[in-house]
């Protein structure tokens, strides 16, 4: 039985190094343990650092967020032409003062309660006249005035969109020569003046055209877009002082 237990030990310790070479390699096995045992305690330490940092970055963008950028619809664009501008009244005149190679913009006092004011000028500069909008409430229907008989309504034509206009035409006097369309929307009586005026005091008929003709000036007024242009609580039904004067006036019914 001693042999026996004998030869199982010697087979035991056959991988064993010597025993006087035992104390040497468990001390370097030791160091190797010590060696891991930091270099992962380090390797654990460097992420959490960096966790940290990368909470520590989402929660101030988060919290205190920087200057946004300027968004691209506040930058302003450059336009081709002046009268290309966020008007919405003048985004309808202007493309028809610009097929002439003229210049529209707003002319001070350019804006009131119900109404709008633009100066119209050639490539050269040279002032062509002015173009004046004005709306009014006429629910209760509107008289066209007959020029020849002031106190007859004349019968209005009509577009396919349901709006009543009359053109009028004052051009004997040179130096103050008037196209002017009064229109009215008649499913609420919404009515818009177009009156465009011809430079004043030139001597010259041809100087002091209208910058519209009164088809110009028509399609403008019959336009949905130039009325919806004002805010609903605007509008030129008397007394309103600081409207503009037209050559041929409102008349709202009632």
């Amino acid at each position: 039985m001693s042999a026996l237990l004998t030869e199982v030990l010697e087979r035991a310790c056959a991988s064993e190094p010597p025993p006087e070479d035992a104390v040497p390699d468990i001390t370097r096995r030791a160091v190797r343990l010590r060696r891991r045992r930091a270099f992962r305690a380090v390797l654990t330490g460097l992420v959490l650092v960096a966790l940290v940092v990368l909470l520590g970055y989402a929660l101030t963008t988060i919290l205190m967020p920087g200057q946004k950028p300027p968004s691209t619809a506040a930058v302003a664009v450059p336009q081709p032409r002046p009268s290309a501008v966020l008007d919405p009244a003048l985004a309808v005149l202007a493309p028809l003062v610009d097929a002439k190679g003229y210049r529209i913009v707003p002319h001070e006092p350019a804006t009131g309660a119900g109404w709008r004011q633009y100066a119209v000028s050639n490539p050269a500069g040279e002032p062509r006249g002015l173009v004046e909008v004005a709306v009014y409430d006429a629910p209760a229907g509107l008289c066209l005035p007959v020029p020849a008989d002031p106190d007859s309504c004349a019968p209005p034509d009509r577009t396919r969109e349901g709006i009543e206009y009359a053109p009028y035409a004052e051009t004997a006097d040179p130096d103050w020569q008037v196209h002017e369309v009064i229109a009215r929307r008649v499913v609420d009586g919404r009515t818009v003046a177009v009156m465009a005026t011809g430079e004043r005091g030139t001597g010259s008929a041809e100087r002091g055209e209208p910058p519209l003709t009164t088809v110009e000036a028509a399609r403008a007024a019959t336009d949905p877009r130039l009325a919806d242009a004002f805010g609903v609580g605007e509008r030129c039904n008397e007394p309103a002082p600081a409207c503009p004067i037209l050559r041929v006036p409102v008349r709202p019914s009632g």
